[in-house]
């Protein structure tokens, strides 16, 4: 018997029920994909559509980050990576190292690094609230007879610097939770207390774009 009329013997009720097994089965991977988009990666997705509203490339790769160079010796491992022009905001991780005579506890930070026309000796304004700070990474020496402590101790690698950013605006701008560290051609900004959000990354581009051009001498 030819094979084709076994083919035109199968009854179209069978044929029927297995279209709709195939669309069935089609539906339930479209939905769970959906799902999955929309609940495990959410936040990768949300981070990515503000990037690009930023002119900013968002990724989650853990890749050498040239602006974490400074900090190279802790190991930083990125986790969050969105990159432009002037701009870089990142989330890393570091394990726990010892610094001088303390240690920096395993933990993990955020960072949005703005670039500057000048370049400056480190220097830091380290919130006094704070444990632990960005401005930790680097061995600085205190002024505190520079400015007031009560929100902020100033530090750095030479005075001059110290008195010339303990003098600027930017101790009045800077919020009390955030710390500030000028890095050569780096201004830096630590929001660790704060959320790794899009509401937060508004707010700090324009605080950042309100320091730059305060910084632009010492």
């Amino acid at each position: 018997m030819p094979v084709g009329d076994d083919v035109h013997r199968i009854p179209p009720t069978l044929v029927v029920l297995l279209t709709l097994m195939v669309i069935l089965g089609a539906s339930a991977w479209v939905f769970a994909a959906l799902v999955r988009r929309e609940t495990k990666n959410r936040r990768a997705l949300a981070l990515a559509q503000w990037a690009r509203s930023r002119n900013l490339r968002w990724s989650d790769r853990q890749s050498k980050l040239s602006a974490l160079d400074a900090l190279q010796r802790f190991n930083p491992k990125p986790r969050s990576v969105l990159t432009g022009e002037n701009l870089t905001l990142v989330q890393f991780e570091t394990a726990e190292t010892a610094v001088d005579s303390a240690v920096i506890a395993a933990r993990r930070w955020n960072l949005i690094f703005r670039n500057l026309k000048t370049a400056w000796p480190v220097t830091a304004l380290r919130p006094t609230a704070h444990t632990i700070s960005a401005a930790d990474f680097f061995s600085l020496s205190s002024y505190p007879s520079l400015m007031p402590t009560q929100r902020f101790m100033v530090f750095g690698v030479e005075s001059r610097a110290a008195r010339a950013l303990a003098e600027s605006t930017a101790p009045a701008l800077l919020p009390a939770d955030i710390g500030l560290v000028l890095y050569g051609n780096h201004l830096i900004l630590d929001f660790s207390a704060r959320p790794f959000d899009e509401i937060e990354f508004d707010r700090l581009i324009d605080l950042c774009e309100q320091l730059a051009p305060r910084l632009t001498v010492f």
